[in-house]
């Protein structure tokens, strides 16, 4: 998924990743690419929700000065 995936589609791509690797059919092999790429979403997603907070505490402090 590029940068400009949104985080909620990088969310739903995770959920999806989880039902495959959960499905007994998947084959190894399969599994162990999906969950390198479950890190990489991961990660992505944990730098947007830092950011976010980040953000919300610069709002948070702007407000506090009024």
């Amino acid at each position: 998924m590029s940068e400009k995936t949104s985080f909620e589609q990088k969310l739903s791509r995770l959920e999806e990743i989880v039902k495959l690797i959960e499905n007994e059919k998947t084959p190894l092999e399969e599994s162990l690419e999906l969950y390198a790429e479950v890190a990489k979403l991961a990660a992505e997603c944990n730098k947007t929700l830092n950011q976010a907070e980040l953000t919300l505490k610069e709002i948070k402090v702007g407000n506090d000065d009024k």
